[in-house]
């Protein structure tokens, strides 16, 4: 399975093991263990470029600044691969909740473009 989705340092290894658990090959990785986590603690500009060029989407909480550094590169042209956000309304511990939302939407939006795509989850 390749990975098409990332989860962010701030999302949980129990998301992607509850996302396996629903489906065996969802294309989900941890940043911890991609790259042999070479990304870890990197500033979001610089790790969105990175993903853009991978073509990871992230997956993740951080509602604060994660949306204003994508328009940031995305208004200088430089853009990135796509970001999928959870709302406040999905607890960064229900890992079970995170897992339904991702696959279900996930399961639609796979094929979308997702070249400067910024979606919240749950729509």
């Amino acid at each position: 399975m390749k990975a098409r989705l990332l989860a962010d340092e701030n999302t949980s290894h129990r998301l992607v093991s509850a996302c396996r658990q629903i489906e065996p090959d969802f294309p989900l990785a941890h940043v911890t263990d991609w790259q042999a986590g070479a990304y870890l603690s990197v500033k979001d500009p610089a790790l969105l470029m990175v993903l853009r060029e991978a073509n990871l989407i992230l997956v993740g909480f951080d509602r604060a600044s994660l949306p204003m550094h994508a328009a940031v590169l995305t208004r200088e042209g430089l853009g990135h691969a796509g970001i999928l956000l959870f709302r406040r309304v999905v607890p960064s511990v229900a890992f079970g909740k995170q897992a339904r939302l991702l696959v279900e939407f996930w399961q639609e939006a796979a094929e979308w473009d997702w070249a400067d795509r910024l979606a919240y989850l749950p729509r």
